[in-house]
């Protein structure tokens, strides 16, 4: 429970997304495994938006950690640096520096948009 803790103690814009992330990434987790056991050639409209819904909320958090709003990125890169995860130490790491975490937010929205866009164009084809 350390690393909902650290994730409490970020600054309010990012914290908030990086929960509505978490949530998105959990209902299309669950939907997939439901619709793998639906059947072939049936298809799950949740699954469809889901993706979208994720999507799009990685290009939120993306852009509010590659834009550093509020401190944001650094908040991240000190919360890396304060968890260890299995033993781990990350403080002299590239990976905990603040340009680091501005990368990984740019790349985190493009990933997020390649989400949508395709989420988008499944279910049209699909309809």
């Amino acid at each position: 429970m350390k690393a909902w803790r650290l994730m409490m103690s970020l600054p309010q814009p990012v914290k908030g997304f990086l929960v509505v992330y978490l949530i998105a990434f959990a209902v299309v987790f669950v939907s997939v495994a439901v619709m793998s056991l639906t059947g072939q050639g049936t298809t799950n409209p949740v699954v469809q938006w889901g993706v979208g819904v994720l999507g799009l909320t990685a290009v939120i958090l993306g852009l509010v950690l590659a834009f550093n709003f509020r401190g944001s990125a650094r908040a991240y890169a000190a919360m890396m640096k304060a968890y260890k995860p299995m033993g781990v130490d990350y403080t002299a790491s590239f990976f905990a520096t603040p340009i680091a975490i501005r990368i990984f937010g740019a790349l985190f929205a493009a990933i997020g948009i390649s989400f949508a866009v395709t989420s988008a164009i499944l279910a049209m084809s699909l309809s």
